[in-house]
């Protein structure tokens, strides 16, 4: 399920890490309405089979915040998982018209949930689109440190792969593994950018790139993202 979340700013300024702000949105839906899949969620550290994007019309981006002339930003929501697409759908939904803070000088209003059409994958070969950096990261489970990889590192495509591996090894079982083998991840027209998460500054990628894969993990990819940090509103594409 895809959904477009059409939204209206009362101020122009939106702060430059507004992903955690559309994180708390979609936090402060889910609680009032499904509070058995906001604890699921977010009580414990459970993988989120979701992406988000969003795109500011008519928007300037500084060192210090987002000018937004146009006060309007559309939230783009996509999940595979059927357990999810209704209760975020309602969670959007209950939060229309009502003014939500985004910062001292701006408040957001939802004012239109719209849910898209699909574009159904054809083939074992996709070119894709980033709706929102993808970011390839490498994390120790030990020390709990993060190191972060873009396009033109040796490593983007295994560890993209091994995420991709651990986020569907539970569903699909031993036959992955082999599937797994039969997957590459090719760079056509991207480049390295450098985005603003929490206090940290991460190494992402965007552009173009194809993908050739068994197609239960392409729809999977295209629905759920690609990477790491998906459910933060990273790594969501779209079929160019």
């Amino acid at each position: 399920m895809r959904l477009k979340i059409v939204c209206q700013l009362t101020n122009e300024i939106m702060p430059l890490d507004y992903r955690s702000k559309i994180l708390m949105i979609m936090k402060k839906g889910l609680s009032k309405t499904h509070p058995d899949i906001f604890k699921y969620l977010y009580e414990a550290n459970k993988q989120k089979d979701f992406t988000f994007s969003v795109y500011f019309k008519n928007a300037r981006f500084t060192n210090k915040e987002i000018i937004v002339s146009g006060k309007e930003l559309i939230i783009n929501f996509s999940t595979g998982n059927v357990r999810l697409a209704i209760p975020f759908y309602n969670a959007f939904t209950s939060l229309k018209w009502q003014k939500i803070k985004m910062s001292d000088q701006s408040h957001l209003q939802i004012q239109k949930v719209d849910v898209l059409p699909e574009k159904e994958i054809v083939g074992s070969s996709v070119v894709l689109r980033t709706l929102s950096p993808i970011v390839c990261r490498d994390h120790n489970q030990e020390t709990y440190k993060d190191w972060f990889y873009d396009y033109t590192d040796d490593e983007f495509e295994s560890l993209l792969k091994r995420n991709i591996y651990s986020k569907l090894k539970n569903r699909y079982g031993d036959f992955l593994s082999e599937d797994m083998g039969k997957m590459s991840i090719k760079p056509i027209d991207m480049k390295k950018t450098v985005v603003l998460h929490y206090d940290l500054y991460v190494a992402c990628s965007i552009g173009l790139l194809e993908i050739e894969a068994p197609k239960y993990m392409l729809d999977h990819i295209v629905s759920d993202g690609l990477g790491s940090l998906t459910g933060i509103g990273f790594g969501m594409l779209e079929q160019a």
